[in-house]
């Protein structure tokens, strides 16, 4: 803040108070000094920046208050010497505003000579705020772009021309577990794995070239200990300020991420192997409760050829019953987050329900909302059989049996010193008849657990037809009427064969009242199927009965036609129950044994 010669021009006080008026519409902040630096004029500019009205300075302001102390001598060293003659110079300064805050500025100051000499200065103030800050803002980004550069964890080089490295990063020396001067200089081929280096030197040349090559790749390196490490490379080419090419690359370390991508897919084949091969079925539902995911166990469950029958379907398409209660009660548990097991039916394509266990569980979508459900599937067929199977022998055991011990006890309750020999001989019957009939189920139940252990094998059922038509007519003195019946019909069975053909053959005989009982038998091929048909004259079965035949809850079909379902059903054959002559019961029972024939 020096004088001037070229400003040192005497001004008028006219004329100084043209130049006020004039200074208070500039945008620029222009003060005047007296020559003990007071303040007797500020433009609107200055007071503006000032953050003071007029009445502050006609009271008194001096410029050293409006400056931190530290530049106070500043100030005074620089308008001593425009006092001498100095050249006027911009300064950087900070003003201080009346709310405390220091606004930077650039001054610039002269001299004001009146017709006496000296009278006072005249300074000019930019506000440099946003210009301080846009520069702070560049050092700063500055800074922190070196600093994110210098620290980054990716590697980061710029090769010239000739594949030196002209620069590199700490992040690449760490990867690799080397310095910056084992890199700076040195052919980036050094660095790479054997199997890398003819594809990585392509690309940088022809990217060098201008051609079309993938910036985004996989390449192997050579750390400094000799392991092999997998990497991504980002790269590009740029020109420096001299005009020169430069290859500029980014690389990461995926090393790790690859050991766990390898991880995570042997881990997803494990799983899916498991998935798959799994013995219960696994199925899971969308959110709308349509099947999105079958396995094979569940397709090979329900009876269907591929997953993509089922896919897309409603699950309430394919299940029959839930335990009691709706399914749709079900899927709304699993959107509250329900997890449980329960017991269900599912319809298999032919019609029939399977009993499974079901446990369910929700699935969420990542933002936890509901995607959907879960549910493994066990068959409890053979659970549900066998407890079929122990209330029956349980009901054997307490009606059949008990039935007969009756008549044993009546028959040892007669059976006394006073009694006849005709009341004894009596007695004595009941009680043989009681103890064979006994030992008669226990028989059958016998053969029939046996026969499930016995493994299937392909068995002409015709000579075993015959073989119990014989013992029938030796023991009931009867012989069926036969019907046609091929000479040789292959079936899958075992020596139970024998005990279902001849308890059918039996039941048509016990149960029938008619002082002239009828057997027919007669069977015919159909494609790859055998139907045996087995009727009688007796009184027959109305309505649901039919139907309750062979169940053994309902004690209709007594121990021997349970053995009949029992090894129907493990040969896989079926069992229909029809009017011997159609509409009228009374005619009596036709029974339908439909096998399936094997070469």
């Amino acid at each position: 803040m020096t004088s001037d010669d070229s400003l040192n021009i005497p001004f008028t006080i006219e004329d100084q108070e043209i130049l006020r008026q004039v200074c208070d519409k500039l945008p620029i902040a222009v003060l005047e000094l007296d020559l003990v630096y007071n303040i007797v004029y500020a433009n609107r500019a200055a007071l503006a920046m000032l953050g003071r009205d007029y009445s502050v300075i006609e009271k008194g302001l001096n410029v050293r208050d409006l400056v931190p102390p530290e530049q106070v001598q500043l100030i005074e060293e620089g308008l001593a010497r425009l006092a001498e003659g100095a050249r006027p110079t911009f300064l950087s300064l900070r003003i201080i505003r009346s709310d405390g805050a220091q606004v930077p500025a650039q001054v610039f100051t002269h001299n004001i000579e009146s017709e006496s000499g000296l009278s006072g200065f005249v300074v000019h103030a930019v506000d440099v705020t946003r210009q301080a800050r846009v520069e702070e803002k560049l050092r700063e980004q500055g800074e922190a772009f070196r600093l994110i550069v210098e620290h980054s964890q990716l590697g980061i080089l710029v090769v010239d021309g000739q594949y030196k490295i002209v620069y590199v990063n700490d992040g690449l020396c760490t990867i690799l577990g080397v310095t910056r001067g084992d890199l700076l200089g040195h052919d980036f081929r050094e660095h790479l794995h054997p199997d890398s280096v003819e594809m990585v030197a392509d690309y940088y040349v022809r990217r060098r070239r201008g051609e079309d090559v993938p910036s985004i790749y996989e390449f192997k390196m050579r750390h400094s200990d000799g392991r092999t490490i997998d990497s991504m490379m980002n790269v590009t080419t740029m020109v420096n300020g001299g005009g020169k090419t430069l290859t500029v690359a980014q690389i990461q370390d995926v090393t790790e991420s690859q050991r766990s991508k390898e991880m995570l897919e042997d881990s997803e084949l494990r799983y899916r192997t498991l998935v798959e091969t799994m013995e219960d079925g696994l199925g899971i539902d969308d959110e709308n409760g349509n099947l999105s995911y079958v396995n094979p166990a569940f397709v090979r469950m329900l009876g269907y050829d591929s997953a993509e029958e089922l896919l897309g379907r409603p699950i309430t398409d394919i299940m029959f019953t839930i335990n009691g209660s709706p399914i749709e009660s079900r899927i709304e548990k699993r959107k509250r987050g329900e997890v449980e097991s329960y017991e269900a039916q599912m319809i298999h394509t032919d019609g029939h329900l399977i009993p499974v266990m079901v446990a369910a569980s929700p699935l969420y979508h990542a933002d936890g909302s509901y995607a959907g459900s879960c549910g493994i599937l066990t068959d409890v067929s053979d659970l549900k059989y066998a407890e079929t199977e122990a209330r029956f022998l349980l009901d054997l055991l307490l009606h059949d049996i008990g039935n007969q011990l009756q008549l044993v006890v009546a028959g040892a309750d007669l059976i006394h010193t006073e009694s006849s020999m005709d009341t004894i001989e009596n007695a004595r019957q009941y009680v043989l008849d009681g103890a064979h009939r006994c030992l008669d189920l226990i028989t059958k139940i016998r053969l029939l657990e046996e026969a499930k252990k016995e493994p299937l094998k392909p068995v002409n059922l015709v000579p075993v037809l015959h073989g119990e038509i014989l013992v029938l007519q030796r023991q009931f003195g009867m012989l069926p009427i036969l019907g046609e019946l091929p000479e040789s019909v292959i079936v899958m069975a075992d020596s139970a064969l024998s005990h279902m053909l001849w308890n059918l053959m039996e039941n048509a005989l016990k149960h029938n009242p008619e002082r002239e009982k009828k057997i027919w038998i007669s069977g015919h091929e159909s494609e790859d199927k055998f139907i045996l048909v087995i009727s009688d004259n007796g009184p027959g079965l109305h309505g649901l009965k039919k139907s309750d035949l062979f169940n053994p809850m309902r004690r209709f079909g007594g121990v021997g036609l349970h053995i009949v379902n029992s090894i129907a059903t493990k040969y896989g054959a079926s069992i229909k129950i029809e009017d011997r002559v159609e509409g009228k019961p009374r005619k009596g029972l036709k029974f339908i044994v439909t096998f399936q024939k094997v070469e």
